[in-house]
């Protein structure tokens, strides 16, 4: 006998949403579930991230192979905040890069610089973030140019990995990544110089970026072509969640050539042999650092969330001096590019797909395979940061 099944209409309460999210189960990965679908779609819900989640939290911008010299610099959009990257004799500045005038962006793309001008009325920064010109302002009664700076941004580095936060009672990273350092010392994460650098939007949710990098069980369906047949997506396993980061290994099939994991042009890093020449390991580094730790290049990305249903996807993507110092090393990188966008492209076709099926009424939580186990340790995380 058929039953009408009546549909009911969602509403966008954040409040409503963040209290589902934490009476899901999360002590028990045999019972693991997706996220509502309904925290993919929420402006609300998205708003309430923003401040319990990215904002408090540590976020990944870069690396120090971005910024090989004195004075180069890089921008970037991070929650709403335009930040700018400078490389000092003493270290790294973080800072706004937001005119202190009427709001105007004083930098853009990446670069080398010592002055900084704005373009709508030419006020000019230092490299410290110091006002050093402001034509036409003598009228102006009580300013002041040298009591105006940009305001800096807390940073710290590890293997040299650049990560900034907003909060200012975070605790340091130190004590977070302090077991995963000998991980990326192993790969001589903080020695190794920047290939290339790729910006690309994604038309969907930015925790649907975040899942679907750190899970291989999509192989089958998504990359049948590409990946799975070097990389099997049963044949991967999800580590043990912590604090800070979930990874999920995957190894090179059974009877995989090297030469299915190594790119041409490339060298692997020093040390690295037997096993370690035949897995590519894919890290989160909560909330938003993508890590691709491979015997002969790392991948770091930043998703940076824009709005419930928008993100954009950052990539750096570093190998070591020897490679980079090579005279086909320009054709290498054509390669390579070639080789991610392929990837790249898979993936947002099936992301776009999953959004707009997200937005269905009768959406509802679904199971996850054991080879998803990273996806459940993300959700564990966000219910942590929203208990708060």
């Amino acid at each position: 006998m058929h039953t009408e099944q009546k549909i009911e209409c969602r509403f966008d309460d954040g409040e409503t949403i963040a209290r589902r999210i934490l009476a899901q189960q999360s002590d028990n990965a045999l019972r693991a579930e997706t996220l509502p679908a309904e925290a993919y779609n929420s402006d609300e819900f998205y708003r309430i991230e923003e401040q319990k989640v990215l904002r408090e939290d540590w976020l990944f911008v870069g690396h120090m192979g971005q910024l090989p010299k004195e004075n180069d610099f890089f921008t970037l959009d991070m929650i709403g905040e335009p930040l700018l990257i400078v490389r000092k004799a003493e270290g790294v500045r973080v800072m706004s890069n937001v005119c202190l005038h009427r709001w105007v962006p004083i930098a853009s793309g990446s670069g080398n610089a010592q002055v900084f001008v704005c373009p709508f009325h030419n006020w000019s920064y230092d490299t410290e973030g110091k006002l050093t010109g402001a034509p036409s302002m003598q009228q102006a009664e009580g300013f002041d140019r040298h009591n105006c700076q940009l305001p800096q941004i807390r940073h710290e580095i590890v293997a040299g990995m650049i990560f900034v936060t907003f909060s200012a009672t975070i605790g340091s990273l130190s004590e977070r990544f302090g077991d995963l350092l000998p991980v990326l010392n192993k790969y001589h994460l903080a020695e190794l110089e920047c290939a290339f650098t790729l910006d690309y939007d994604c038309p969907f949710n930015w925790k649907m970026a975040v899942e679907t990098f750190i899970e291989c069980y999509h192989h089958a369906g998504v990359h049948r072509t590409t990946l799975e047949d070097s990389f099997p997506g049963r044949l991967t396993w999800i580590g043990e969640d912590t604090p800070g980061w979930t990874v999920c290994h995957q190894p090179l099939r059974k009877r995989g050539e090297l030469s299915e994991i190594l790119t041409e042009g490339l060298v692997p890093f020093g040390g690295l042999e037997g096993e370690d020449l035949r897995h590519s390991d894919l890290y989160l580094l909560y909330p938003t650092c993508l890590m691709s730790l491979n015997p002969d290049r790392v991948t770091l990305n930043v998703i940076l969330p824009m709005s419930k249903s928008m993100s954009q996807w950052h990539r750096v993507v570093l190998v070591s001096k020897e490679a980079a110092a090579r005279e086909d090393f320009p054709a290498t990188v054509d390669r390579m590019r070639s080789g991610v966008m392929t990837i790249v492209a898979e993936d947002l076709e099936i992301n776009a797909e999953q959004q707009r099926g997200s937005r269905s009424q009768l959406a509802r939580p679904g199971r996850l395979s054991h080879l998803e186990t990273s996806v459940w340790h993300l959700a564990n995380y966000l219910k942590r940061k929203l208990a708060v």
